[in-house]
């Protein structure tokens, strides 16, 4: 098969394109830049530097309608939320290839944190009480409901722009900085006590076809993680299935729990890919990918681990007090994502692609603990809004 994998920068951008590659499709990579990792991997048998999906809509969706007419793609794979930008037109994919991902409604349903939690509940998956705030006069009110709170923007990803009083993230953000909008409103719900899980999985109209479930024992400043461990939680997989069963849901898809005594509070969606395909084993996600889904899904094993060598190194040097943990997990925690010994390039271009979050802390004109995660992908996201360019693109 001949495949195009989008959004290349990603880390999990580059598994899928390692992960083709191995299995002996021709796989290609884009991006917005020219350093993403992905695009210099050794298994990319050709690499495109992109309009940017968030701010020149139509030109990004030229740009993808030329490679894939002139490369013969057969399916066109998104690894961030350029998926958004490419399913609202697949009309100008489709003629020529498959767009592995569900309708823009589906996405955007999804995608969006409010609108799940009312699905979620109305599919009777546990979720938190939420109160929405639409303005910080509605934020202030909805945060002295709970004695401990958390707050953040339905439209976010990363854990960027968490707002809370309790737990590590406490103070992080204050009430001044949060910024809710009718367009985006902010979710207020109660601080609860658990760990963290997320989940990543492959699905055929409707039916899940491989599910991996991981923690991340590390984060980036509480945030993203940067080491990961395969686990094993059935209730997990229930509620991939029931959603994806609902929604007839047709592409990749992850979510993120909370794992409490009660037992798993559903907190978001991301649908597309996360570092859930890091420790799923190649031949598990080739199958799924091409196979139809079988009866019981296929089951990620528990105990892979992977990592993100750069960001334990960056915790050292930004926070000298974590220096043991993370000297201990660089020789514990699996192998890096980055850096294969058999593809070294992508770690080189890594490193220059960090010219992206500095030129984002320069037009901020500022830095915060979010910049690292937003700087990196601030040009392909979609937080709701109209593409400014949609008729152009349509």
């Amino acid at each position: 098969m001949n495949i195009l994998v989008t959004g290349s920068r990603l880390p999990f951008a580059l598994e899928q394109i390692r992960k083709f590659g191995r299995s002996g499709h021709r796989v290609d990579a884009s991006d917005s830049f020219w350093s993403a990792p992905g695009n210099h991997s050794r298994h990319a048998a050709a690499s495109f530097v992109t309009a940017s999906p968030r701010d020149d809509t139509a030109g990004f969706l030229d740009d993808v309608e030329h490679i894939v007419r002139e490369r013969a793609i057969d399916r066109v794979v998104p690894s961030f939320e350029e998926v958004f930008y490419l399913s609202r037109s697949r009309d100008r994919i489709e003629p020529q290839a498959e767009l592995f991902a569900p309708s823009f409604e589906t996405l955007a349903e999804l995608h969006d944190k409010a609108r799940l939690r009312d699905l979620a509940a109305s599919l009777g998956i546990r979720v938190a009480e939420t109160l929405l705030a639409h303005d910080h006069r509605e934020l202030a009110d909805a945060i002295r409901a709970f004695p401990h709170f958390f707050a953040r923007p339905t439209f976010t990803r990363g854990g960027v722009s968490l707002f809370t009083n309790t737990g590590p993230l406490a103070g992080a953000m204050t009430l001044a900085q949060t910024r809710p909008t009718p367009e985006n409103p902010y979710l207020v719900q109660p601080f609860l006590e658990g760990r963290d899980l997320c989940t990543y999985g492959i699905v055929h109209h409707g039916r899940v076809s491989a599910h991996a479930a991981y923690v991340h024992p590390l984060t980036l400043e509480h945030a993203g993680g940067i080491t990961f461990e395969s686990v094993i939680v059935p209730e997990a997989v229930t509620v991939m299935q029931k959603i994806a069963e609902h929604t007839s849901y047709h592409g990749q898809i992850s979510f993120d729990f909370l794992e409490t005594r009660e037992g798993l509070y559903l907190v978001e969606c991301n649908p597309r890919p996360t570092a859930g395909l890091t420790v799923m084993p190649d031949d598990m996600f080739d199958e799924a990918m091409w196979r139809p889904a079988p009866s019981t899904p296929r089951i990620a094993p528990a105990g892979a681990r992977r990592q993100l060598s750069l960001g334990l190194l960056r915790n050292m040097v930004v926070h000298p007090e974590t220096l043991v943990e993370n000297v201990t997990a660089l020789t514990t925690s699996g192998a890096d994502i980055y850096a294969d010994p058999k593809d070294m390039m992508p770690l080189l271009s890594q490193f220059i692609a960090y010219g992206r979050v500095i030129e984002y802390r320069m037009r901020a004109r500022g830095s915060s603990r979010s910049d690292l995660m937003q700087g990196y992908f601030d040009d392909l996201t979609w937080n709701g809004e109209a593409a400014s360019s949609e008729a152009r693109a349509a």
